[in-house]
């Protein structure tokens, strides 16, 4: 099961804690929302497809992207550009003063493309980092 199916499973448990979940992706808004449904997901997706938010969290990874050989059936496709990006989770706070800076409390940084945060290790996170909201 993919990542985001995982964490639907503990949806619940995130938004007990006042939590709320967005996936930022480079893929079009409407490939997004076809995987929301497909998943059943209650979260918000943002298409960020030039990047430009993940080249500010610094998570593009440049060349990284395996040869089309490597890549499992289905996903091969001609491709120019060699870039992606690490699925990186982040637990931010967002201000109650609309100008205000949101500030990155929590960072789940692979070392690979393949790997995800797990919803148990981003509810420890929460956990961590705001008690009281248990």
């Amino acid at each position: 099961m993919t990542e985001l199916g995982e964490l639907r499973k503990r949806y619940g448990d995130i938004l007990e804690r006042g939590v709320e979940v967005v996936a930022v992706s480079v893929d079009p808004p409407e490939i997004s929302e076809r995987l929301r449904r497909r998943l059943r997901l209650e979260i918000r997706f943002l298409s960020d497809r030039e990047g430009v938010l993940l080249d500010r969290l610094g998570i593009r990874h440049r060349g990284g992207r395996p040869p089309a050989a490597l890549m499992p059936p289905g996903h091969r496709q001609q491709v120019d550009d060699r870039d992606i990006f690490m699925p990186t989770t982040f637990l931010v706070s967002v201000p109650v003063v609309t100008d205000a800076p949101a500030t990155i409390l929590w960072v789940y940084r692979p070392a690979s493309y393949r790997v995800r945060a797990t919803p148990d290790q981003v509810i420890a996170a929460i956990d961590a980092i705001a008690p009281a909201s248990r």
